[in-house]
């Protein structure tokens, strides 16, 4: 997919695939082009000369209105009518999905207790909080059961019980089925609940892979963090190196590399064990998925920064 803005250029002949029942996230700076990726897959925009959609092996072009009947699409800004009740959003989403008055009913209750909304349903949609908004986008989205779910900073500015409530729905979804693409910025986020991720800059993609292997390909080691209730002797300090490649900081806490925690920490355990020592902490601190972020962002040369293709 190709798409530009005069001499713009938003997205950069990118090319990726999306399995079905896949949870794929879309991580990229302000600019990337992740929302005009969003719009280009929707059909929102149209796609440049050579530029190709397929969902289910059909192009989007050839078939548009059948295609965009399998997506559900939550925006990052409310689309519900502020002057509308919770219910009324849903009947009127319903009305124009062309589902029946008995399939709207069917599916608005089961919605709203699906997303602890049932005590809301007569309230006025500019009167609701923006988790309590968002998950009447959700409802809204998901009230002609698409197989394909597209959200837009689905917990952007959420408080923690309505980010819980969210993702737990998110991760159910995955489980019935449902195909789900995400953009985000909120990298624990991505860490917890995507199958595999998309980083973008500049309009390009300049990573896919699983959250897992981003960490392990950037940093294949961790790092183990003790502290001893008491001051080692040198003989213990010895044998400790032999075992890790240690660093000791002020006060009894030291600082280990490890390529395998699970066993380090059993040597570790056998170690504190053997000289009968007391260790008051001890952390396994791993790569997060922010540093390997931050670390191809910074140095993604496929541009320079004045570069006009920039965005």
């Amino acid at each position: 997919m190709t798409k530009s803005f005069e001499d713009l250029i938003a997205v950069n002949h990118i090319s990726f695939r999306i399995e079905e029942g896949e949870i794929v996230g879309i991580l990229g700076p302000n600019g990337a082009g992740k929302t005009t990726t969003i719009r280009l897959l929707t059909g929102v925009f149209e796609l440049e000369e050579n530029s190709r959609v397929e969902i289910y092996s059909e192009d989007l072009n050839n078939s548009p209105k059948k295609l965009k009947k399998l997506f559900g699409i939550v925006p990052e800004i409310s689309n519900a009518y502020s002057d509308y009740t919770v219910l009324q959003n849903l009947n009127f989403s319903g009305t124009i999905y062309g589902l029946s008055k008995t399939k709207i009913k069917e599916r608005v209750n089961t919605l709203l207790e699906r997303f602890e909304l049932g005590e809301k349903k007569y309230a006025k949609t500019k009167t609701l909080s923006k988790g309590l908004k968002q998950r009447l986008n959700l409802c809204m989205a998901l009230l002609h059961q698409p197989s394909i779910l597209i959200l837009d900073e689905p917990t952007s500015g959420l408080d923690p019980f309505s980010v819980s409530i969210v993702r737990k729905q998110i991760l159910e979804l995955k489980k019935e089925g449902k195909t789900i693409l995400i953009t985000t910025h909120n990298m624990q986020e991505a860490q917890q609940i995507c199958d595999r991720i998309l980083i973008m800059n500049r309009g390009n993609i300049i990573a896919d892979e699983t959250p897992d292997n981003l960490r392990k390909n950037f940093k294949p080691t961790s790092t183990l963090v003790f502290k001893m209730k008491d001051t080692l002797s040198s003989e213990q300090k010895e044998k400790l190196n032999s075992m890790f490649n240690l660093k000791e900081e002020n006060n009894n806490l030291f600082h280990a590399i490890s390529e395998n925690p699970l066993k380090d920490i059993s040597y570790l355990y056998d170690f504190i064990r053997k000289n009968d020592i007391q260790i008051t902490d001890l952390k396994l601190l791993e790569t997060t998925l922010e540093e390997v972020f931050i670390h191809l962002i910074k140095n993604d040369s496929k541009f320079t920064r004045d570069d006009k293709s920039e965005i």
